[in-house]
């Protein structure tokens, strides 16, 4: 576990799509909410003639897990941009972090695990790639990329800025100092992040970034943090148990997401003053908003009951928990003492993921805040 260099071990079988299985829908759902945006400033996008006088479309899908959130997009994108430029050759990175579920990818791309369809074997000249490096290191050589996108994994920081005391990260009960440390960091890493895109990018490439957000001023529904009814609940469940005597304090402190959600204005921050490093790069913000996309599982949930009659809450509440356990499995491994075995340290977050599942279930699913509030920045370098 201690390998992980920011972010997260994929939980599931590898090679199994078990990421995909229970996000690649919701996150579909998230990013069909900017779609027409999307394509919008593909449109913008300048397919050049290199100096041999050949072209290339160099996108770049950052953070990628299994590769199943962006398979139905990438397929949208080989088709408008063949349509505008003709039969330009295309070529697809897949980023993720050195421990990501990267059988899972190859096997998805090349339609070993045939849901979502694979574009591959439908386009002629596209040739896919894949980088196990940290998205905080360059990934494309300078003046190359035409399209990055990242959708919901830039929320991941570079490196732990404290232990939070009562909260798992900045929402929900981070004390002060924490959240000053949290700010600093992320500031940081937001601005290495966009830099390092800026050197990588052509002068026209375009930039999409989506990851988890908050709104203290909760604008959208009164939901004021990503996926907050589900993050309490593991966070009191994770309480319980320590005041049960199942864990000990020490490990419920240990226990943190090294993330942060940000707020709208920290988004923009680095575009908005001139003196700043990303702006000097050339990165101009386009738009940055922050949407609220609905529970795929309330609706499936809403429509078993309009259809047949059933309130089926135990399958709703699997799916709701099922989400978060893809990415925050390993924190609450790492969370627990070294001094038990690992059988013992996986029965432990067993429980308590059977306990959230549980107690979910007694949940109205109508009112339980499983909303994706997301932020939604697009960019260009000039």
């Amino acid at each position: 576990m201690t390998s992980v260099p920011h972010s997260h071990i994929p939980y599931g079988e590898s090679g199994s799509g078990h990421y995909g299985n229970w996000l690649a829908t919701q996150d579909a759902d998230n990013i069909a909410i900017v779609k027409d945006q999307i394509f919008k400033a593909v449109d913008s996008i300048p397919v050049r003639s290199g100096t041999n006088g050949n072209r290339l479309f160099t996108m770049g899908d950052y953070g990628t897990a299994d590769g199943s959130v962006t398979i139905p997009l990438i397929r949208e994108l080989i088709t408008t941009i063949r349509k505008k430029h003709g039969e330009v050759p295309i070529q697809i990175v897949y980023e993720d972090q050195p421990s990501n579920d990267f059988n899972s990818v190859f096997k998805r791309i090349h339609g070993l695990i045939p849901d979502p369809p694979t574009y591959l074997n439908d386009f002629k000249n596209v040739f896919v790639f894949a980088s196990g490096a940290s998205f905080y290191h360059q990934i494309l050589p300078d003046n190359t990329g035409d399209l990055i996108m990242s959708f919901i994994a830039a929320h991941w920081m570079s490196e732990a800025p404290t232990t939070f005391q009562d909260s798992f990260h900045r929402f929900p009960n981070a004390n002060e100092a924490e959240r000053k440390l949290v700010a600093a960091q992320a500031a940081k890493d937001w601005e290495t992040f966009l830099l390092l895109r800026a050197k990588e990018m052509k002068s026209g490439g375009v930039l999409i970034v989506s990851t988890p957000s908050e709104d203290p001023e909760m604008k959208q529904k009164g939901v004021r943090s990503c996926n907050q009814g589900t993050e309490e609940g593991m966070l009191n469940m994770w309480r319980r148990m320590r005041d049960e005597g199942k864990i000990t304090n020490e490990e419920f402190v240990n226990t943190n997401f090294n993330r942060c959600q940000r707020y709208l204005e920290e988004y923009k921050a680095p575009f908005e003053d001139q003196n700043s490093a990303v702006y000097k790069a050339g990165l101009r913000l386009i738009s940055a908003e922050q949407v609220l996309s609905a529970c795929v599982a309330q609706k499936k949930w809403q429509e078993k009951l309009e259809k047949e009659g059933v309130d089926d809450r135990k399958t709703w509440a699997k799916a709701v928990v099922n989400q978060h356990r893809c990415w925050s499995n390993s924190s609450f491994i790492r969370g627990l003492s070294d001094k038990r075995s690992e059988s013992e340290k996986e029965a432990l977050v067993d429980e308590m993921y059977s306990r959230l599942e549980a107690e979910v279930a007694t949940q109205d699913p109508k009112v339980f805040k499983n909303w994706y509030l997301l932020g939604y920045v697009f960019a260009q370098k000039v």
